[in-house]
């Protein structure tokens, strides 16, 4: 049960420090620094936006290595929602290491060409399965047989990561493992991948699915602070209230709250470290800024998650803690 307020800020730890301005960190960014300065360190051990958000929402239950059921929130009531998968389609690249998950940027030529391979995907394998688009570059997967594994985990949490332990978890499902592999086949021998490497462009050889399982009962619902589209749609179909971090007040009475901000991770993913400074006084003086002036006005103890090894919770009483200084992420590298 949340208690106070959590701020999820998946990225924050994993910034290119050495690239990003030092004046920037040290003076430009007083509310985070008076979080990560005044805070109480704890360990943590959850690494996944599917984690994080279990560990808000389904305290008792865990989330035991499993993701979270996310494609649940597509189900309409003649489907199965256990058989539902969420996909985005990715490079999948062999090295030493093993396979590592590299994104397809989401630009327009780039979402055409995904179009055409899932659209061709989808007549070869009907029998198998049934896919529809549900966002520029996302897909819903119906399996027709068989119920896919719950181990996967939110594509933002793998991509540029070795998927190698994912993938020999999912011989646990065999029907999946081979379905899953006809896939790949499928999608290298595709002619528009040659096409795409003729025009030095990476071919998108893989899927990434995640989010199957039973719709999760939460044991709390909080205030839910989120932009992004996916996750908004899971949480109202749990029953919360949303709201957009922009209209985060400092007059706000907050209550029991769980802000989710992913645009520091999706902009690391994509690679675009340009903006990172730009974003991260977005971040600073229009969700930290008036969060902490609602809780100085009617104080609660807040907690900053990023998916790191520690978390920062901060008491309702942090303010008076003078003989602590401001922090900095330089602090914490």
């Amino acid at each position: 049960m949340i208690s106070g307020v959590q701020v999820l800020l998946p990225g924050l730890f994993d910034l290119p420090l050495d690239e990003l301005d030092p004046g920037l960190l040290r003076e430009q960014l007083p509310n985070l620094n008076f979080i990560l300065g005044r805070s109480t360190t704890r360990a943590n051990e959850d690494y996944s936006i599917d984690a994080l958000l279990a560990s808000a929402l389904l305290p008792q239950a865990g989330d035991g290595g499993a993701g979270l059921a996310m494609a649940s929130a597509f189900a309409d009531d003649d489907q199965v929602s256990e058989r539902l998968m969420l996909v985005k389609a990715i490079h999948l690249r062999a090295d030493m290491q093993g396979a590592i998950a590299i994104p397809i940027p989401e630009d327009p030529q780039n979402i055409h060409d995904i179009d055409i391979i899932i659209n061709d995907l989808r007549d070869y394998f009907k029998v198998d399965c049934y896919i529809a688009s549900v966002a520029d570059g996302l897909y819903l997967l119906r399996l027709r047989h068989f119920d896919p594994p719950t181990h996967y985990p939110h594509s933002l949490s793998v991509l540029g990561k070795n998927v190698n332990p994912f993938i020999e978890q999912s011989r646990q499902v065999m029907p999946w493992y081979r379905l899953i592999n006809e896939f790949q086949m499928f999608m290298h021998q595709h002619p528009l991948n040659a096409q795409r490497l003729q025009q030095g462009r990476l071919p998108i050889n893989s899927l990434w699915a995640w989010g199957a399982g039973a719709a999760p009962v939460p044991t709390a619902r909080p205030l839910f602070y989120c932009d992004d589209p996916l996750l908004r749609r899971f949480a109202a179909s749990l029953g919360m209230q949303l709201e957009s971090c922009g209209n985060l007040q400092g007059d706000a009475d907050l209550g029991a709250a769980l802000v989710v901000d992913l645009r520091l991770l999706q902009l690391l993913k994509a690679g675009s470290a340009a903006r990172l400074d730009e974003l991260l006084l977005e971040i600073e003086n229009h969700l930290l800024r008036p969060l902490l002036q609602a809780l100085q006005r009617r104080p609660a103890p807040l907690l900053l998650r990023a998916a790191y090894r520690l978390d920062f919770a901060l008491g309702a009483r942090a303010r008076f803690k003078f003989w602590r200084r401001p922090a900095t992420l330089l602090d914490w590298r």
